[in-house]
């Protein structure tokens, strides 16, 4: 009884740290990635120049900053309604500034990167 009490353990530890391991492979952000790997994707697939970059990762810090204040407290009081509608003026707000810095074949691109990320990370899980 005490081995099997000591197998169920060690599996309920092993399963435990499996998403904490995950998420430290993605620079610690949660359920997504991080700003440097996600500015490493769209620097290539929307063939960013220098300056873009640049104006890219501050509107890109800028939403992370935003979405941080806005559900900082909220989480948990707000249905998930009203926070799918948050996080849809929140991406909004991101694309209509991302607008003014890339063309519209990169804003494009952009979308499609986007639609992409949220398939592969399903629905949220609030």
């Amino acid at each position: 009884m005490k081995k099997m009490l000591g197998t169920f353990a060690v599996v309920l530890i092993a399963a435990a740290a499996a998403p904490l391991e995950a998420q430290a492979q993605r620079g610690g952000r949660g359920f997504g990635m991080s700003l440097d790997d996600q500015m490493t994707a769209l620097t290539e697939r929307l063939e960013l120049d220098e300056e873009q970059v640049a104006k890219v990762r501050e509107i890109l810090q800028a939403q992370v900053e935003s979405r941080r204040e806005r559900f900082q407290g909220v989480r948990g009081s707000m249905d998930r309604d009203a926070m799918m509608a948050m996080m849809r003026e929140m991406q909004e707000e991101t694309e209509t500034r991302l607008a003014e810095v890339l063309s519209e074949e990169q804003m494009e691109k952009y979308r499609e990167y986007v639609a992409e990320q949220q398939q592969r990370r399903g629905p949220p899980l609030f």
